[in-house]
């Protein structure tokens, strides 16, 4: 039987067509094996897109976190030294006053009669005094005369001092600059001895005290700067340095103490307040990369380095702390190596990868390739 002509033709045709569509399944994966991900070494002029990064310098902090009781720097409790009928009460509770400034003024009529008396007395001892001390040398007072009359011009000297005295206790002063604080005093009131007027606190600048466990005791030094927060206010930190650190530890505690200085010009810091204080210190050395440069395999975390060739090489690291979107490591990187810091994941050995001088960047600085 003969076969048609057209069946012939459309045979030929397609084993035409199926001889070219092979041919190209066969040499198009040859052609793409080293940009396949997961193949064997980056094609040549293969450049991924990445960003580049110079790895820093930098040392692991150790950070002391403890509570302490905030006081102000000076801080007294303003008691009466006299007994006596309350005249004048010039006390706002929360106000700020100045060192001086009358609090409270207590009746001083029969102090204020003994002080008159004493300064008529004493310009006539003086005045007796110097005369007798004159007759002496002319021998015509007895040595026992001019005594007498010195020593009645000592008394009447004390007697002055000892009444103005007597009056300056019934006026109740500030003394130092500071804020008041509550009093139940008012104009009308007898005050006893030793009753409290009211409080002053020095809140121009405030101590924090706390304390910190025994081995942490080596990382507080006198001067080193420290934080502090409210525990009931996130976020709101003040700058404050360490003043004063105790001898020795506490045996019953085995903590020691430490008092931090804080400026309080806003008046924001409030005496007697609890406050979480924060001490940084440095540690060991480190080498600091961008958070998204590490990368894990089966043998543990890696970076991608520039090598000398610009060519991408596996670099082994071990994470010693995280910073923010900063991490701390140490292993085969250096201070000064270029890493890749995006798109490390684009990443294979050997690829060509930018360097961070050529475009002009310096330590920190990252930039980004494209393909070439």
């Amino acid at each position: 039987m003969k076969t048609p002509l057209p069946l012939l033709v459309g045979l030929a045709v397609g084993l035409v067509l199926g001889v070219v569509i092979a041919g190209f399944a066969i040499r198009e994966p040859a052609g793409r094996e080293g940009g396949r991900p997961g193949g064997g070494e980056a094609r040549r002029g293969y450049v991924p897109v990445v960003s580049m990064a110079v790895a820093e310098a930098a040392s692991v902090e150790r950070i002391v976190e403890v509570i302490g009781e905030a006081r102000a720097l000076r801080s007294v409790a303003i008691t009466s030294e006299v007994a006596g009928l309350v005249e004048e009460v010039n006390i706002a509770p929360g106000a700020r006053v100045s060192e001086g400034d009358l609090l409270v003024r207590i009746n001083d009529d029969e102090q204020q009669v003994a002080l008159s008396r004493a300064r008529a007395d004493y310009p006539i001892a003086r005045q007796n005094a110097d005369r007798y001390r004159n007759l002496e040398d002319d021998e015509a007072a007895s040595e026992l005369e001019a005594e007498q009359a010195e020593n009645a011009y000592i008394a009447a000297q004390a007697a002055l001092r000892a009444a103005e005295v007597a009056v300056a206790q019934r006026r109740i002063v500030a003394p130092f600059d500071g804020i008041v604080g509550l009093t139940d005093i008012e104009a009308g009131d007898y005050l006893r001895v030793g009753d409290t007027v009211t409080t002053l606190d020095d809140t121009s600048t405030v101590i924090i005290e706390f304390s910190v466990p025994q081995e942490s005791a080596s990382l507080i030094n006198i001067g080193q700067p420290v934080g502090a927060a409210l525990t009931s206010a996130a976020g709101q930190s003040y700058a404050g340095e360490i003043t004063a650190i105790d001898s020795r530890v506490d045996s019953a505690s085995r903590s020691l103490r430490a008092e931090a200085q804080f400026e309080n010009a806003n008046g924001r810091l409030i005496p007697g307040a609890v406050f979480v204080v924060k001490a940084t210190a440095a540690g060991e050395p480190a080498v600091a990369l961008p958070g998204l440069a590490i990368q894990w395999d089966r043998a543990g975390a890696f970076v991608w380095r520039r090598n000398g060739d610009g060519a991408a090489e596996r670099a082994s690291v071990i994470i010693l702390q995280r910073r923010d979107e900063v991490v701390l490591v140490e292993g085969d990187v250096a201070a000064g190596d270029e890493i890749v810091s995006e798109g490390a994941d684009r990443v294979r050995r050997g690829a060509r990868l930018p360097s961070v001088a050529d475009i002009g960047g310096g330590a920190g600085a990252s930039v980004s390739s494209g393909m070439q």
